[in-house]
């Protein structure tokens, strides 16, 4: 059976076969190279639909929904002026006032518990908790309101030299 083809025919076979695959790769992935070295352009492709192009789209007319018109200024009402509590000398809360407060709850904890090495062993325990911020908080600053608070709660008393005085 092979002896029925010829040289002749076995090369045109090969070569238009390659013809044929590299016209197939060069179309499919070179397809934009191909075109501008033959120098064609694309077809220009437009964002809108051909739809939208026609004349016979008609939008209805733009109306304002009900109760959105404009005002004039003299009928717009607005409630007076009244100040707020904020001055330029409010601070925001820190970890002394944190302390403060916590201190406080524990204060009022104590209120009919009789134990005074108890409540300073828990008071000891709530600045260990606050021990990180100790460059922040002035322990003398939070002890005298915290005294004169416990002075007044505490069934027990205590002395200036029994508050701690550091972390």
């Amino acid at each position: 059976m092979l002896n029925t083809i010829s040289w002749q025919q076995y090369g045109t076979a090969v070569l238009l076969l390659s013809i044929a695959w590299y016209a197939y790769v060069g179309l499919r992935y070179y397809h934009t190279e191909l075109s501008a070295w033959l120098k064609i352009k694309p077809a220009v492709q437009s964002t809108i639909p051909p739809v939208a192009n026609q004349l016979t789209v008609v939008m209805g007319a733009a109306k304002p929904e009900a109760d959105t018109g404009l005002y004039e200024p003299e009928q717009l009402l607005f409630s007076g002026a009244e100040p707020d509590d904020i001055s330029d000398q409010t601070l925001p809360k820190g970890p002394a006032d944190d302390l403060l407060d916590e201190a406080k709850v524990l204060v009022d904890a104590y209120r009919e518990n009789d134990n005074k090495t108890e409540f300073l062993s828990l008071f000891k325990l709530l600045l260990n908790k606050y021990e990180v911020f100790r460059d922040e908080i002035s322990l003398p600053a939070v002890i005298r309101p915290l005294s004169e608070f416990a002075g007044t709660r505490l069934p027990f008393r205590l002395q200036e030299t029994e508050w701690p005085s550091t972390f």
